[in-house]
């Protein structure tokens, strides 16, 4: 047993030294490859730099691609429609901003009326899904392929502390009326003239003007709650309708 553990034994150095050695051959000519190569790279760098070039275009920095050229035709907004949904996106972010800071002002621990602060919150929220909407539909039709920089200028907000939650609300109702007549006027000036947009049209009136009324109606019906309730109970009322929201 012993003399064919040595055996085996011998038999492994022994293939372990004949692979040493065959290997010895492979690896001189490797080493002698990589000699011949930096002697060429020496001998013509230019070449060398040129073919980093080349395989380096693959890798170009963003927007080093020309913008072809492509029919136009499709573009077919007016300017005074395009002037006037710009517009109306401003409209949206600045009454997005006014619902904000009544949020803010609500969520106070010195006022402390969640019910109201989660109110306007969603609604400024809904006000910046409607800019942004509104933006989708200018990329759909063409529109922003340049002056993106000037679509939005950020608001400043003049107001940020109310009486009471039925002040805040009749501004609230103020607030929306001015959207919804600046989404007519929009309609109006698009559907002018011999270059009516009617998709544009449709698409303010049935989604954005629809909505637009609801919320009117929402908003007064809760405006006239809140009254009778602090007709009737005074501050508490406040409280209670806060509760309700």
């Amino acid at each position: 047993m012993v003399k064919l553990i040595a055996s085996l034994m011998l038999l492994a150095v022994v293939a372990q030294a004949y692979g040493d050695f065959k290997s010895e051959p492979e690896s001189k000519s490797v080493v002698k490859e990589l000699k011949i190569k930096a002697d060429k790279q020496r001998q013509n760098p230019n070449q060398n730099q040129n073919q980093n070039h080349v395989e380096g275009q693959d890798q170009g920095c963003e927007g080093s691609l020309e913008v072809p050229e492509i029919p136009k035709a499709w573009i077919d907004m007016n300017q005074k429609c395009i002037t006037k949904m710009r517009h109306q996106i401003q409209e949206e972010i600045n009454a997005s901003y006014q619902y904000l800071a009544m949020g803010a002002y609500f969520a106070r621990d010195t006022v402390n009326r969640p019910g109201f602060a989660e109110h306007f919150f969603t609604a400024a929220k809904e006000e910046r899904e409607h800019g942004s909407k509104l933006i989708e539909y200018l990329s759909m039709r063409g529109q922003l392929t340049d002056s993106v920089t000037n679509l939005i200028t950020a608001p400043t907000v003049a107001k940020q502390e109310w009486r009471n939650g039925a002040v805040a609300l009749e501004e609230a109702l103020e607030l929306e009326t001015k959207v919804t007549r600046s989404i007519r006027d929009v309609i109006k000036t698009c559907e002018s003239g011999k270059d009516n947009d009617y998709h544009l049209v449709d698409y303010l009136t049935g989604v954005y003007l629809e909505e637009q009324l609801h919320g009117q109606r929402e908003l007064a019906g809760k405006l006239t709650t809140l009254k009778k309730m602090l007709t009737t109970h005074g501050e508490l009322g406040e409280f209670l309708f806060d509760k309700s929201l």
